[in-house]
């Protein structure tokens, strides 16, 4: 379960964080609720809970990373912990139709994106 919580989390600070850097907090928490209403027929209802929930999210990572300094990694410990946050909200507002979905389409991206190693060392 927790596994399926972080990986809802991810999926969604994937799509938040690849829009591009000069947009506003609002509007990247925009772009993302939006692209989740088209995805998973959100209720009004959800739309306003998650874009909350979503902005809530950027705003934090953007001052981690602001704190962590130009060129440095944020905190991983305070990243997770803000994933996780927003994946709770996602686990109690989401439709177990809605997650199905979500984890669909998290597949479908992980099958078709590029593969990363897992630490290699060969430096």
């Amino acid at each position: 379960m927790k596994k399926y919580v972080l990986t809802i989390a991810l999926f969604v600070a994937f799509i938040a964080t690849g829009f591009a850097q000069k947009m506003s907090a609002e509007d990247r928490a925009k772009k993302a609720t939006d692209m989740m209403e088209k995805n998973l027929s959100l209720t009004e209802a959800q739309k306003t809970t998650i874009y909350a929930a979503t902005l809530e999210r950027v705003k934090a990572t953007e001052a981690l990373r602001e704190a962590a300094g130009e060129g440095n990694k944020p905190d991983q410990e305070q990243m997770k912990a803000v994933n996780q946050k927003f994946a709770k909200v996602l686990k109690e507002t989401l439709t177990d139709e809605q997650k199905a979905k979500m984890e669909e389409m998290k597949g479908q991206r992980d099958g078709n994106g590029p593969k990363k190693q897992n630490g290699g060392g060969n430096n």
